[in-house]
């Protein structure tokens, strides 16, 4: 490593999505959390804003494409990603960023076999819809779910990838299996309905054969970011060795914990 660097922690994540000035979505929020585990993590921006889109005013924009391709290509100039587990890929600016960070990381994949991608495809809600392009989503099905071995979309993305309506646990099971056929290895719906109104369930599909589902107590709040909270948690914990039900289970509770206002880094 060059001794130009201060920070001479080995790389343990590579998160790539949105970075706001103010605002704890995104890149803002998963990095936090895995740098609050211990691990230290590189932040490559897709879009750089002011603030969240739902301000009366909003400054910035998607990355240059070759601002993007500059950025991941330089970590394997620089030669970081030695010790790097996992590689998080949270919102698109454009479509075409999807087919950039899918050639980069296969590129990467040869050079360190090691390497995990973790999709969020952040692309909307069941309060807002659909908060992206629809050539955005094409994207993350064509170009970036078939290599992932790991998706964490809510309930609104999981029904959008499958073109089919989430109901009940039968609907999202069905969808889950959707996802890895096309390619994932895991699926952790982050929003899966449950019996009781009063609770909000994450099913985690491990194969066609085993699902695990943690549910929590259903909290009224308007704040976004919750999937990145939840996204962060969860690599922290993979990063410390725990296996995905346990690191599932752990960020459940952290995040409910930060919508409750009751998490010390929030």
């Amino acid at each position: 490593m060059s001794g130009l660097e201060l920070d001479r922690r080995p790389v343990k994540a590579v998160v790539i999505g949105s970075q706001l000035a103010y605002g704890a979505v995104g890149n803002n929020t998963v990095a936090r959390m895995i740098e609050a585990a211990g691990h230290r993590c590189v932040q490559v921006p897709t879009v750089v804003l002011s603030n969240l889109p739902h301000y009366p005013s909003l400054a910035g924009g998607p990355v240059p494409e070759t601002w993007l391709t500059g950025f991941l290509d330089d970590l394997l100039a620089r030669q970081v990603l030695d010790d790097t587990q996992y590689v998080f890929v949270g919102y698109l600016g454009e479509a075409r960023q999807a087919g950039i960070i899918a050639a980069w990381y296969l590129r990467a994949r040869e050079l360190y076999p090691q390497l995990k991608l973790i999709l969020d495809p952040a692309m909307g809600d069941d309060d807002v819809g659909l908060y992206t392009h629809q050539d955005v989503a094409d994207g993350y099905r064509e170009h970036l779910l078939p290599i992932a071995w790991l998706s964490t979309p809510n309930r609104f993305e999981l029904a959008l990838f499958s073109g089919e309506p989430i109901y009940d646990e039968q609907d999202a099971a069905n969808a889950c299996l959707d996802l890895m056929e096309a390619g994932c290895r895991y699926v952790v719906l982050t929003s899966a309905p449950t019996d009781d109104p009063s609770l909000i369930g994450c099913l985690i599909a491990l194969d066609e054969e085993h699902f695990e589902q943690v549910d929590t107590a259903r909290v009224t709040s308007t704040a976004k970011g919750a999937g990145d909270c939840f996204a962060g948690l969860m690599i922290g914990e993979l990063l410390r060795g725990s296996e995905l039900l346990p690191a599932v289970e752990q960020a459940v509770l952290g995040t409910s914990s930060a919508l409750s206002g009751n998490h010390p880094l929030f």
